[in-house]
């Protein structure tokens, strides 16, 4: 599969990737390898809890060699709450993700159909124009 980046280094609209293709075009170093093998912690934890979607955005879905960090915003839509509350506390304490995010290089997002502002906020850059994101169907990684 091919994709494509606009002048800046940003996807030019959101691509739906299965996790070889999102590795194959985003894992092209030791420091993004490392960036993915953490977000899959994450990946997997949130199916485990209902979740079936992920959309990455920020610089590391971009053309940039080194990102800071990978964004990770979850679908919550169809999350058994107590079920993360269990195997996941860290999600619901504000400090715990800073230090997440910090320590892991994950910045983890997460939207519903009632709040969908961190999912509009990647989908733009820091000038206010529009680029693409990367879907993953996590049920298509982790099977019930």
């Amino acid at each position: 599969m091919s994709i494509s980046f606009n002048s800046n280094g940003h996807l030019h609209k959101t691509e739906e990737l299965t996790l070889e293709e999102f590795e194959q075009h985003f894992g092209t170093n030791d420091w993004r390898k490392a960036r993915i093998k953490n977000a899959l912690i994450f990946f997997e934890i949130f199916c485990a809890c209902g979740c079936s979607t992920v959309f990455i955005g920020g610089s590391f879905i971009s053309t940039k060699i080194n990102p800071d960090d990978i964004d990770l915003c979850f679908d919550l839509q169809n999350v058994d709450y107590d079920k993360l509350e269990k195997v996941f506390p860290d999600f619901f304490d504000y400090n715990k993700i800073g230090e997440i995010r910090r320590n892991l290089k994950c910045h983890i997002l997460h939207f519903d159909a009632n709040n969908l502002q961190y999912l509009h906020m990647l989908e733009k850059d820091l000038n206010g124009y529009q680029k693409g994101l990367v879907k993953i169907n996590l049920k298509d990684i982790f099977y019930d």
